[in-house]
């Protein structure tokens, strides 16, 4: 009867250590990003090439210098002869004074452009009284968002943690460059 009752106590104490188990290795995914098809792309040629095109940019600016531009690109694997075009964004943030590049991948551009399409462009002029929106995209790399408080309008955009570096938070925003949302479409569906 003993050996009963033991077995019984070492099943239920191996099942909560295995609920345990798969809650911790669910949240510690959940918590890690994934990065674009495009760094993969170069992280694994020997020798890559990036051809940008300076004529189409969607540049954002706020007031105290810092930035963020989208500009399509091709990236070419040199020794394969294998290409890819992406969008790739330059951030530029102060306090760190620090600049990052970010990919958004071939396949997230279709979504990219959706939402903004659907989600944005409808909005940009929404008013509320008393309360507020606030409208998400998340790529891989990056998270973009248009919040909208009564009548003032925020664009934001954010670098998700793609790598090991000590600064976890690349974020800008800016406030009077909202309107140029619309031009980041147009360069978007250059790409696709």
């Amino acid at each position: 009867m003993l050996y009963i009752i033991l077995i019984f106590e070492i099943k239920t104490i191996m099942k909560k250590l295995l609920i345990i188990f798969l809650l911790f290795t669910s949240f510690t995914s959940l918590g890690q990003n994934i990065q674009s098809s495009t760094r993969k792309f170069i992280n694994e040629a020997e020798f890559t090439r990036i051809n940008k095109d300076w004529t189409t940019i969607g540049e954002f600016k706020s007031g105290i210098g810092e930035y963020v531009n989208f500009f399509p690109v091709e990236v070419i694997n040199l020794k394969t002869g294998a290409k890819t075009n992406a969008l790739q964004l330059d951030m530029f943030i102060k306090k760190p004074d620090l600049f990052k590049t970010a990919w958004i991948g071939i396949e997230e551009i279709n979504e990219f452009i959706t939402f903004i399409e659907n989600n944005i462009i409808p909005n940009l002029n929404l008013k509320f009284k008393d309360k507020s929106s606030e409208f998400i995209f998340k790529a891989n790399e990056m998270t973009l968002s248009y919040f909208v408080y009564e009548k003032r309008r925020r664009l934001t955009i954010k670098l998700n943690d793609y790598d090991d570096s000590e600064v976890k938070n690349y974020t800008f925003w800016t406030e009077t460059q909202v309107k140029k949302l619309p031009n980041l479409l147009e360069i978007l569906k250059i790409i696709k």
